[in-house]
């Protein structure tokens, strides 16, 4: 069952530039392992999320048509819901994601270009989440994402803003590590090679 109360806060609204200097295309929309018809990277994380929380909401930049696009031929599908930002980075994205979901009982924010995050993972991290919670999983003695953070933590994430993301409130607060054997944990795509073959 989903997490009840819990709301997923995607963040997509990046400009995925070091991927466009390599390839001129989307890094969500491209096949997250190359060479192949893989699913896209953004089709791979909200697929893993499914039955991980009670909603979903995916971040995406205002001025991004071709992903805004796609994302709403998928939102009944994938079932999510799209916010579109003017953004100033990160931060921002995440304070705007959070002020639209205000009346959940905590967040799993998941980045949008780590598409190797096991569902089980998913789910765990967020069962994990209280209203005065912050989860982070650990694979093989490092920290990784996504992280869950509760809703006593709702004014700081309001606050954030620019590129900088919730970082700091992870390094001055209590923590729940949950270690994981999942390390799609700290596989983010920033550039084509960081794609993972297909196994």
């Amino acid at each position: 069952m989903p997490e009840p109360g819990v709301c997923a806060l995607i963040l997509a609204a990046g400009q995925g530039s070091r991927y466009r200097q390599c390839l001129n295309e989307d890094k969500l929309l491209s096949p997250c392992h190359p060479g192949s018809d893989s699913l896209t990277v953004m089709e791979a994380t909200l697929l893993a999320l499914q039955g991980a929380t009670e909603r979903s909401l995916v971040v995406v930049r205002e001025g991004n048509r071709e992903l805004r696009d796609w994302l709403a031929r998928n939102e009944s599908r994938l079932d999510f819901t799209t916010l579109p930002v003017v953004t100033r980075g990160l931060g921002h994205s995440l304070a705007q994601a959070a002020a639209h979901q205000m009346e959940a009982r905590g967040w799993l924010v998941v980045l949008a270009d780590m598409p190797y995050v096991r569902g089980e993972t998913l789910r765990r991290i967020a069962a994990a989440i209280g209203e005065d919670v912050l989860v982070v999983p650990v694979y093989q003695g490092r920290r990784g994402h996504p992280r869950g953070i509760g809703s006593a933590y709702g004014e700081a994430l309001l606050a954030l803003d620019g590129d900088q993301g919730a970082a700091a409130l992870f390094a001055s607060n209590p923590l729940i590590e949950i270690e994981v054997d999942d390390p799609g944990v700290l596989q983010d795509i920033d550039r084509p090679q960081d794609r993972l073959s297909a196994r």
